[in-house]
C-alpha cells in the first residue's frame, strides 16, 4: 500500500527536475570533464547504492489495513502466498500478495510447491540446512 509522500518532497520535485536540466545543458554548452566523470561515477554509484541498502534493509510485510489503518492484516489462507483479511475490520482483498507476510511466518517450499502442484520431498523441505 503506497505511502503518499510528503508536501516537502513534492514542492522540491519540480526543482530537482529543473536542475537536472540545467546540469544537462551545462554539460552539453561547457563540456567540463571533470562533471561529465562525477556524471559517471554518479551513474555507477547509484546502482551500487541501491543493491546494499536492499541487502541491508531488506523488504518486510506491510501489516496495515488500507480500510481501518491497524496493523491487523494477515494471510487469507495460510496455504497460499495471496489474499489478505484485516481482523479489526473484516476488510478482504483476494488478488493482494502476501509473499512477505508468508514469508515471516516460515519456510516457503511447501507453499510454492503445493501452488506448483507438487508435492515435495519430506527430506527437502523438513531435514534442517547443513551449516558451513
Amino acid at each position: 500500500m503506497p505511502r503518499r509522500p510528503s508536501s516537502a518532497l513534492l514542492w522540491c520535485a519540480p526543482a530537482s527536475f529543473l536542475l537536472a536540466v540545467g546540469l544537462g545543458v551545462a554539460i552539453v554548452m561547457h563540456r567540463p570533464l571533470g562533471l561529465f566523470a562525477g556524471v559517471l561515477i554518479a551513474l555507477a554509484a547509484v546502482p551500487v547504492g541501491w543493491v546494499l541498502a536492499s541487502a541491508l534493509w531488506p523488504a518486510r510485510a506491510e501489516r496495515r489495513c488500507p480500510a481501518c489503518g491497524k496493523d491487523a492484516l494477515a494471510r487469507l489462507d495460510p496455504r497460499t502466498t495471496h489474499g489478505l483479511v484485516c481482523s479489526a475490520c473484516g476488510h478482504r482483498d483476494e488478488s493482494a500478495s502476501a509473499w512477505l507476510l508468508a514469508e515471516e511466518e516460515g519456510p516457503l517450499e511447501k507453499i510454492v510447491l503445493a501452488e506448483r502442484g507438487r508435492s515435495a520431498p519430506p527430506s527437502a523441505v523438513d531435514s534442517p540446512r547443513p551449516r558451513g
